[in-house]
């Protein structure tokens, strides 16, 4: 496989993913499940994700959970409702989000 024909794959690939996240945010998808989702080792796919994008698929899965969560709250959401509506387990886990971002 040639270079070209590598970098359109990661690049679809991570196209793919990043749509995945973006739709599936508040499921919490694991780094194995989007690895499996676009059909790469968890390890390849970190790696890759990371030199395309700039961030790690954690980070940007805590950015999108960010936004959203901000969004919800601004239109008046309790802690908890934003907390399920975004898939953390608790509010806890919603202050800590704020908190290392």
């Amino acid at each position: 496989m040639d270079i070209s024909t590598l970098t359109a794959q990661h690049n679809a690939q991570m196209q793919n993913a990043i749509s995945y996240i973006v739709a599936h945010y508040n499921d919490q998808p694991s780094l194995q499940e989007l690895a499996e989702h676009i059909g790469l080792s968890e390890t390849h796919f970190q790696r890759v994700f990371t030199e395309w994008v700039g961030v790690s698929p954690k980070r940007f899965l805590q950015v999108v959970t960010r936004t959203h969560a901000r969004q919800l709250l601004a239109q008046g959401g309790s802690t908890l409702e934003v907390t399920y509506e975004t898939g953390l387990s608790s509010p806890s886990r919603l202050q800590d989000l704020f908190v290392t971002m």
